[in-house]
């Protein structure tokens, strides 16, 4: 079986190894066909594990699998057979997403969402849990576990078990629902791990119909925060709060935010028990017309680590500190002065496959600055992709786009009314309530009757026809984290992603780090408090990078650190 594994790992790395410009090398996944969600990652016997939805078939979604990779440090991984078919009457449309759970003698079982003419829940234990690869596993004879949706839930929408946890001496699991139309995280009990009681919704709002591959987890703060996560509109969203194990529900502390501001959805984390650290994975899907024809589809982001910021009441998200390992020798710089207007390509410093961090110091009180890294950029600069810090004193309405999220309260406008009118309703609802920071008027057209969004938080900066915003009191700023792909080449997505930025009181300087990966660039700001992964898809030339600075002054990078990266296949 070893040497099986061994040529299996070697034959698939060839694969990777090949010239495709647009293969991720250092990002794990399968080399060909299709893949999408990550599933049931997690610890065991010396090896981390990372299973996902894979078709052994083709590039295309259909005939879902759990593919399987392992890894001794999240850093460097090896292929293993595919561990779940759909060879069951139970799951034979699909083996869908789930989780691992180790079991108080330590067995791991897997629970996911096995497909027929409906959605169930089903279990898998490993045929030999001596086996620190679990390359065999099976499905017990009492499957499905859980047949029905909760009440008022719909047998198609009703997919994707979390990790269980033990609470008032039983198991407790939550599958991603649809109850009464609305997105759910419905909460199931087990004594045994085999017959499960709907129990009622962990936590639900009336935001999307559906949510999508939930979990839930403590982020082991000293106030013991909870995380929910689901995913809906293609975001990944996390609520805050406490876990109320006598009413078994989450209690809210704040409203949904989204872990990565880019592309990545139906994520998946597990409990590291080695370094004691929840650990992230999220799926990142093709955004060009050339997947299919390239005979792959899909790649998973780089292994995050998720801490609580508490003064922020946010969620960080950082690489592993074992990615260091795939650096090869680096480039460093100090005190590089960019003047206004400044683009400073990086002599000697080129790659597909780069880590690089930029430390920035900045003015508060200038009007307007943005500057940060341009990364896959052609010799002209023609093709480039930005990853900027903006930074913005806002004194007054300006031309916006209706970001959701800070949203508290909305209504809509009478017909009729002329557009001055409306805007200066709205205008003055927001300044007649406390809560109110600032406020967006949606024009006639999206939708067809215009609205005034009243906001807790200062909306993003992005030109949107349809929108006007302005804030309640002068002389506040905004600091987002932006990632421009108008200037990106290729057939892919060239749309611009902002983040909010929170700074602290006092910060002067701002750190971003981003890993370049071929098609893939994950981006980093201030230790993880904004995050965008995004893809592009520019001519295999344009691998430079430059420090870029838009402002109308001058700007100092304190220190930069560029290290081309080693692949990740043993």
């Amino acid at each position: 079986m070893i040497l099986f594994v061994a040529f299996v790992g070697l034959l698939v790395a060839a694969i990777v190894n090949s010239d495709d410009p647009f293969h991720p090398q250092f990002h794990p996944g399968p080399a060909t066909h299709w893949m999408n969600d990550p599933n049931g990652p997690m610890y065991y016997q010396g090896n981390y594990h990372l299973f996902f939805q894979y078709n052994p078939t083709g590039p295309n979604w259909g005939d879902m699998s759990w593919g399987h990779i392992i890894s001794k440090d999240l850093a460097h991984w090896h292929h293993l057979p595919v561990a779940l078919s759909p060879d069951m009457a139970y799951d034979k449309r699909g083996v869908f997403t789930g989780s691992t759970t180790i079991l108080d003698d330590g067995t791991p079982v897997i629970v996911y969402t096995c497909v027929n003419s409906g959605q169930q829940q089903c279990v898998a234990y490993p045929a030999n849990k001596s086996d620190p690869f679990l390359t065999n596993w099976t499905k017990p004879d009492y499957n499905p576990v859980i047949k029905d949706p909760p009440p008022g839930g719909v047998a198609g929408s009703f997919r994707d078990d979390t990790t269980a946890w033990k609470s008032g001496g039983s198991w407790k699991l939550v599958v991603g629902a649809s109850i009464n139309g609305h997105g759910a995280a419905s909460l199931w009990d087990s004594k045994d791990f085999k017959t499960w009681t709907y129990v009622h919704p962990l936590y639900t709002t009336t935001q999307y119909g559906m949510w999508e591959c939930p979990d839930f987890y403590p982020l082991h703060d000293s106030k013991n925060t909870y995380a929910l996560k689901y995913s809906a509109g293609g975001r990944d969203w996390y609520t805050l709060g406490s876990y109320d194990e006598s009413k078994q529900v989450l209690v809210p502390s704040g409203n949904a935010t989204l872990f990565d501001y880019g592309h990545v959805y139906a994520s998946k984390r597990f409990y590291d028990p080695v370094k004691k650290r929840q650990i992230f994975y999220g799926w990142v899907s093709e955004e060009d017309k050339g997947g299919s024809q390239r005979g792959w589809q899909g790649i998973q982001t780089l292994p995050r680590s998720l801490t609580l910021d508490s003064d922020l009441a946010i969620v960080l998200s950082t690489p592993v500190d074992e990615l260091a390992s795939l650096r090869k020798t680096g480039t460093s710089m100090k005190n590089v002065q960019l003047a206004a207007g400044q683009t400073m390509p990086l002599k000697g410093v080129s790659g597909l496959q780069l880590e690089i961090e930029a430390n920035f110091t900045f003015d508060k009180a200038a009007a307007s600055q943005r500057f940060g890294i341009s990364v896959r950029m052609s010799l002209d600069g023609s093709m480039r992709t930005d990853i900027l810090f903006v930074h913005q004193n806002m004194t007054g309405p300006m031309n916006n786009t209706d970001l959701p999220g800070d949203e508290y309260r909305q209504f809509p406008y009478k017909v009729g009314n002329t557009e001055e009118a409306n805007i200066a309703l709205c205008k003055e609802t927001c300044d007649n309530e406390t809560k109110c920071v600032a406020w967006t008027y949606v024009r006639k057209g999206d939708p067809v009757v215009p609205r005034c969004s009243l906001k807790n938080g200062i909306p993003h900066l992005n030109p949107n026809k349809f929108c006007v915003s302005g804030i309640k009191r002068t002389n506040m700023s905004e600091t987002t984290f932006m990632v421009d792909r108008s200037k990106t080449g290729g057939d892919g997505n060239q749309g611009s992603v902002q983040a909010p930025l929170p700074m602290k009181s006092g910060e002067e300087t701002v750190t971003i780090r981003a890993f370049v990966d071929h098609s893939i660039i994950e981006s980093y700001a201030q230790g993880g408090r904004a995050v965008i992964t995004s893809r592009v898809y520019p001519d295999a030339s344009a691998d430079g990078v430059a420090l870029v600075n838009y402002g109308s002054q001058p700007i100092n990078a304190a220190s930069v650190q560029v290290w081309p990266m080693n692949n990740c296949w043993v």
